[in-house]
């Protein structure tokens, strides 16, 4: 009966200990304390090892408090393995704090134990929690030797687990030592184990990120983003965010050698976000420390200055372990960029100098040569005879009329350029940024490239308590003609939905349709009709009830769940002036969360290129989508950008180009 107690207990404690593995959380480890104080003296050794384990990288000095309790527990029972285990849980705890010497006292007397009664897979871990600890320290050739004892105790007992633990951290010291192709012969050995094992994502991802570190050292950086990047989880319920932090800031450490600086400035700022979150110093200093060395390279001094300062604000807390830290080498490169920061605002300043200083040699010259001009006029007027006086008074004449004629349209194409580069910045302030799209869906992005200047492609979003409404557009033409025709869409998109209150997808398209036929031929005195106009593609999502309408005109709505592509095809009328005209349809779903919508404009697939220089069309277009299903927005955006440029080469851009992703 006892027996039976004990294992009800055990397995009640067991499912709460599976639940906080994916979510730590006070109210979670307070039950599951509860309940570890309710079992059997002879079961709370183990189950306050397990609390201290699970809490060890999330919260270590809270870990630490159950660790010592399990400990107590553990000194007193005839089984040594868990008097070992929480001896070892312990020293991991102090690792964690920063107190290295408790951590070694307390390894020590794990491994005396683990020798003294034979226990070889706890004197193996043991071996490599010492071994990690003369890592930290950089005494390499001690670790190396100690972690060698792990390995040979591993193979020994053929423990797979510990044999790829102690992989790992051979693979670690060796990188130190630079002996690379050692190093990624342990670190791939390690990857081996853990995958065939189907070990905890951070185990796998662990070794990744070091592999990913070896490869650097090659400059292979490709393989290197390669692991980083398959070891960031895409469950977003996994969360280490020491490690998360430490991956974010290598990826955008390779994007800045890459010179990639929008990437990179991405990375760096997840990095940050994460390091705060998990709150540790030396994360928060490196995350500013990855931002202030993207911000010098864009030439955003004032940016990397204020990063920077950050890192230097943590001189106190690293005071004895600047070597480790970096800490002199960050006070230097914090000068530099001051300096760099000055040189640049005198450069400009030179840069102005010198301007005025031309400006005014050639007015000076250009005086002169008037002068010069007018005086060899005078001269050649006084030798003219009065028979020839007349013509030359003519010819005179017409020259400065066409001086003024070429002054003239000079200016009037200066003027026009001028106001073609201030309708852009109109017309793009129009649109609206991508953070609007937060307002119901979690992520999105636009991938926006004019063919000329201006743009014929818009996008518009409206949004209030009940709904999101999205519309995607294709004006005829581009350039300065579409331009205008975007700009009276959205003027038009605001009166319909914002004054008239229009949420019906349908509705919304045929009324923009009747007001662009009235506003564009209400002038024409000669009877003609103009058949300018736009193609598009319109959703309003109901926040309530996630129901999603869509009416299109020649734009598809495309949507993927999991593996599956729905798509629903427009009504073949474009909005404005038609002979075959029909009323726009309207279809429905119900969104569930990761679905993943795009519209775009034709121009994405209509431009010429590729190895045979052909249209890309649809098919080539959604192959690129369904390519790239699974990945985070950024990435998406940044493959659909590669593929578009790779794939129009040196050709002209056919077309206004217009892609809107949307993660729900």
């Amino acid at each position: 009966m006892i027996r039976l107690i004990k294992r009800i207990y055990v397995l009640v404690f067991l499912l709460l200990l599976t639940s906080v593995s994916t979510a730590q959380n006070a109210a979670q480890i307070d039950s599951l304390v509860k309940v570890a104080e309710t079992l059997p003296d002879s079961l709370k050794a183990a189950a306050y090892c397990d609390i201290c384990w699970k809490l060890r990288n999330y919260d270590p000095e809270k870990a630490l408090l159950y660790g010592k309790k399990g400990l107590e527990y553990a000194k007193d029972m005839p089984e040594r393995t868990i008097h070992i285990k929480a001896l070892s849980y312990v020293g991991v705890c102090y690792r964690n704090i920063g107190d290295y010497d408790e951590a070694y006292n307390v390894y020590n007397e794990g491994l005396e134990l683990a020798l003294k009664y034979g226990i070889k897979d706890q004197a193996a871990y043991s071996y490599i929690n010492i071994g990690n600890l003369y890592l930290y320290h950089r005494e390499y050739t001690k670790a190396d030797s100690i972690l060698l004892h792990a390995l040979e105790i591993a193979k020994e007992i053929k423990d797979s687990s510990i044999l790829a633990y102690a992989n790992l951290n051979l693979g670690r010291v060796n990188l130190e030592l630079d002996n690379i192709s050692l190093s990624k012969t342990y670190l791939a050995e390690a990857l081996k184990i853990r995958e065939e094992r189907n070990e905890d994502w951070d185990r796998i991802a662990t070794v990744k990120k070091y592999l990913g570190d070896a490869w650097i050292t090659e400059k292979n950086y490709d393989e290197a983003l390669r692991l980083y990047t398959e070891a960031i989880p895409r469950d977003n319920r996994l969360k280490d965010n020491d490690l998360l932090s430490d991956l974010y800031g290598k990826i955008s450490n390779v994007f800045l050698i890459q010179k990639r600086y929008d990437s990179a400035l991405y990375y760096g700022k997840r990095c940050l976000e994460t390091s705060k979150l998990r709150g540790i110093d030396i994360r928060i200093k490196n995350a500013s420390k990855y931002l202030g060395d993207v911000y010098a390279e864009m030439g955003n001094y004032r940016e990397a200055i204020k990063q920077y300062e950050v890192v230097m604000s943590y001189a106190d807390t690293f005071l004895n372990r600047s070597v480790e830290y970096g800490m002199s080498n960050y006070e230097i490169k914090l000068n530099q960029v001051k300096k760099n920061a000055e040189i640049e605002l005198l450069k400009e300043q030179e840069r102005t100098k010198t301007w005025i200083t031309w400006s005014l040699s050639i007015f000076l010259l250009m005086v002169v040569g008037v002068l010069f001009w007018l005086a060899k006029t005078n001269r050649d007027k006084k030798r003219t005879n009065e028979l020839l006086r007349s013509q030359n008074d003519e010819i005179e004449a017409r020259n400065s009329q066409i001086s003024i004629q070429r002054d003239t349209l000079a200016k009037q194409q200066k003027e026009i350029t001028s106001s073609i580069v201030y309708a852009k910045r109109i017309q793009f302030a129009l649109m609206p940024g991508s953070n609007i799209f937060k307002d119901y869906f979690s992520e999105g992005f636009v991938f926006h490239v004019p063919k000329d200047v201006v743009s014929g492609d818009f996008w518009w979003t409206f949004h209030d308590d009940d709904h999101f409404i999205l519309m995607c557009a294709d004006c005829t033409g581009h350039g300065v003609p579409g331009a205008f025709m975007s700009m009276l869409g959205v003027s038009l998109l605001n009166e319909i939905v914002g004054r008239d209150r229009k949420r019906n997808a349908a509705d919304i398209l045929n009324s923009l349709r009747e007001l662009i036929k009235k506003t564009v031929n209400q002038n024409m005195n000669d009877g003609a009709k103009v058949q300018d106009g736009m193609d598009g593609a319109l959703i309003v999502v109901n926040k309530h009830t996630n129901v999603l309408q869509y009416s299109g005109a020649n734009i598809q709505y495309v949507c993927y769940r999991g593996g599956e592509e729905i798509v629903f095809r427009p009504t073949r009328n474009p909005i404005g002036l038609y002979p075959a005209e029909i009323p726009f349809q309207q279809q429905e779903m119900v969104l569930q969360k990761g679905d993943m919508i795009y519209l775009s404009s034709d121009g994405y697939y209509s431009q010429f290129g590729g190895p045979r220089n052909t249209l890309m069309k649809t098919s080539g277009y959604k192959r690129i989508l369904r390519s790239f299903q699974g990945f985070d927005i950024p990435h998406q955006r940044q493959i659909i950008e590669e593929n578009f440029f790779a794939w129009k080469g040196n050709n002209i851009q056919t077309d206004d180009v217009l892609v809107i992703g949307l993660q729900v």
